[in-house]
């Protein structure tokens, strides 16, 4: 378990799990309160997003839950980092996605026109540049 940072709005620590599974995702554990939120982010864009939140029955204000998901966007990049270095994935091998003139990446379904299937992903830390291997021999570079 590694700890990437505490929430200044909510008092959660906020930790990726060294044996956690896809999709790339922080823990986020308020002792005091009780509770444990999953937030989920991506490589490809800049949204996260809410996964869970137990225990169900006392989840915290929304107010609390939107503070949480702001401290985890303003802290997206070690965030990335972190999953990275335990993970070594940005689970992305075999997801398909549409690549636009402007060169931004989405995610899509298999028979979107012109959709790319990624053979492999890396994550370069020190320079937060995301490289995609398609499986039709192409490659990308992106700033993440």
């Amino acid at each position: 378990m590694s700890r990437v940072f505490v929430s200044s709005s909510t008092g959660a620590e906020v930790y990726v799990f060294s044996n956690d599974h896809c999709p790339p995702h922080v823990h986020a554990r308020h002792r005091g309160d009780g509770w444990t939120a999953r937030v989920g982010f991506s490589y490809l864009g800049d949204t996260v997003t809410l996964m869970s939140i137990a225990p169900a029955k006392d989840i915290p204000p929304r107010r609390v839950l939107n503070g949480l998901l702001d401290d985890v966007q303003a802290h997206l990049a070690e965030c990335r980092r972190v999953w990275w270095t335990t993970s070594r994935t940005a689970c992305l091998a075999n997801q398909w996605v549409t690549v636009s003139a402007r060169g931004k990446i989405e995610l899509c379904t298999a028979s979107a026109s012109g959709a790319k299937q990624i053979a492999e992903a890396s994550y370069e830390v020190s320079s937060r540049r995301l490289r995609l291997a398609f499986r039709d021999g192409t490659s990308l570079e992106v700033k993440s």
